[in-house]
């Protein structure tokens, strides 16, 4: 059960569990509102009282809003300004944690991105022609779409670069990747990553060759969230 279908839970019933939880009703109700962060402990005692309990797990970050935060500091094709308060939450947090060295930046934010633990990728082995035949899938999708991680960094570098590529696209129903190989379990076993793009990943795209690559900025950003830590020094080595 997520903690918001606990908190509406406990609304159907808020003087019982008022009772039985010591938190008041106007708490319960601010919390339910959104106006309000409860506290872990306040959320055991609500559980508690309905009967249930909560196990808290660390889990590898996977949020993107941080590689968004990066590239509004760093990235002159992101605006300075963002009115996302995912974004604005993690330029609080780089500024509380001092971190304001671009290297560290997009360090920091490829390992809290976490491409390769996100529940939503898709990991597929490719066929020979893979990755020629992603322009024509996504414009059946009409969908916008650019490529990072070893197929741009190989772009870039003049050198074949391997590892996984991945490929950062709009938001898309029923998108069908059979023509471009066989969807696997892990990235361990796979040569190309398919993402939603949630944030800032397509802002600065460019097109070369009939295939669209991501910005160089969100390019090292996935090099290091891909661990190609080798790649993403050779792209950054002007920044020092």
């Amino acid at each position: 059960m997520k903690i918001d279908e606990l908190i509406a839970l406990a609304a159907e019933q808020p003087t019982r569990i008022s009772r039985r939880s010591g938190v008041s009703r106007s708490t319960l109700k601010r919390v339910g509102d959104g106006t309000s962060e409860p506290t872990l402990s306040t959320l055991r005692e609500v559980a508690l009282a309905l009967g249930l309990d909560i196990k808290v797990a660390a889990h590898h970050a996977c949020d993107p809003f941080a590689a968004a935060a990066a590239r509004t500091l760093i990235d002159a094709s992101v605006p300075e300004n963002p009115h996302n308060q995912e974004i604005l939450a993690w330029l609080h947090r780089f500024e509380r944690w001092n971190i304001n060295d671009p290297l560290t930046l997009v360090s920091e934010a490829g390992t809290l991105q976490g491409i390769t633990h996100r529940q939503d990728a898709q990991f597929v082995k490719l066929n020979p022609r893979g990755i020629a035949e992603l322009p024509e899938l996504f414009q059946q999708h009409k969908t916008k779409w650019a490529l990072s991680g070893a197929a741009a960094a190989t772009v870039i570098m003049g050198q074949i670069v391997l590892g996984n590529s991945i490929v950062w696209h709009e938001p898309a129903h029923d998108l069908d990747v059979s023509a471009l190989g066989t969807i696997v379990d892990v990235a361990e076993d796979a040569d190309l990553i398919l993402l939603p793009a949630t944030a800032t990943e397509l802002v600065g795209s460019y097109t070369q060759d009939r295939l669209n690559f991501v910005a160089p900025v969100q390019l090292v950003i996935d090099l290091h969230s891909l661990h190609m830590f080798e790649e993403a020094d050779y792209l950054t080595s002007g920044w020092r």
